[in-house]
């Protein structure tokens, strides 16, 4: 099983039990550096890990004095957030694209709340913005391969209707006209994703549940998007999506902010409710409003 080794903050990379205990043996790692596996919820020193034997010291060494005992616990408290590195796509430079992308799924669809514990909070927008990207890219690829799929089937029952008046009235056919459509939505669609997550961090700090900053609210944001790849199911794939999305947000946002679920979820909620209760009190108006024009004639 893979150990990801960090020291001081800094990322030494991902290793073999083999890697590790070789590494250790010839003064690579040392039993202080801290480690994680896959499952483990908090990082935790080398010489903690069960199957791991740390070498025999050469010489006896002092003991460190009360003072820095404590200043070196004080230290190992300060550096815990620097030493998160995930998800895997932040990696993708050593990784490689593709297979960060299927690491961060498995991460964050099976194990949202160990992959948001050691999700990196800070770092820039660069890394989850091109992550946004490509989940939405990816998506509008399955869905124009459903499309075809589904006109080819029309037209074998003898049916080219719908595509023949999208050719009569944008002179493209309706594939073409889905390609030039997604292509554009690209830059709508991640400004919706940065507007989203403002709106969520505001909800979520009017319910005091922030305790980081704007960054770290839309990078749970952007890396819940991973649930958008079970939408490639047929038929209920677009349900599963949106529900387990919505599971994932919750509890990253729980655990980034170090907050209640409950908080978590109303912040990320309460803003589709709010809508939904506008959109239902001006139809009711409308409503009314049409039946008293109508009695009045």
């Amino acid at each position: 099983m893979k150990i990801w080794i960090n020291r001081a903050g800094q990322n030494l990379g991902t290793f073999t039990e083999e890697e590790v205990q070789k590494g250790l043996s010839q003064g690579q790692f040392v039993a202080n550096d801290l480690g994680w596996q896959e499952g483990m919820e908090t990082w935790k020193p080398l010489s903690e890990f069960p199957a791991l034997k740390m070498p025999s010291p050469s010489a006896p060494k002092e003991s460190p004095s009360p003072v820095a005992g404590a200043v070196s616990s004080q230290t190992a408290l300060a550096t815990t957030e620097d030493q998160k590195d995930g998800p895997a796509w932040e990696h993708r430079q050593t990784l490689g694209v593709v297979k960060a992308l299927f690491e961060t799924w498995k991460e964050v669809l099976l194990h949202p709340g160990t992959a948001f514990s050691r999700m990196r909070t800070t770092g820039g927008f660069s890394a989850p913005l091109l992550f946004t990207a490509a989940m939405f890219i990816i998506w509008a690829a399955f869905a124009l391969v459903y499309q075809l799929i589904g006109q080819s089937f029309l037209a074998l029952g003898g049916s080219s209707r719908t595509d023949s008046s999208t050719t009569a009235a944008f002179g493209v056919g309706a594939p073409a006209l889905s390609v030039f459509i997604i292509i554009f939505s690209i830059p709508l669609m991640l400004a919706l994703s940065f507007l989203s997550a403002g709106i969520t961090h505001f909800c979520l700090w009017l319910f005091k549940g922030t305790s980081k900053s704007y960054e770290a609210t839309y990078r749970v944001i952007a890396y819940s998007y991973s649930a958008s790849i079970l939408s490639v199911i047929p038929c209920v794939g677009g349900i599963l999506a949106g529900i387990w999305g919505l599971v994932c947000t919750i509890i990253g946002l729980s655990k980034v902010h170090q907050t209640e679920g409950w908080r978590a979820a109303v912040g990320l909620l309460l803003p589709g409710f709010v809508c939904l209760s506008f959109a239902i009190g001006f139809s009711v108006l409308l409503i009314l409003y049409s039946s008293a024009h109508s009695a009045n004639r």
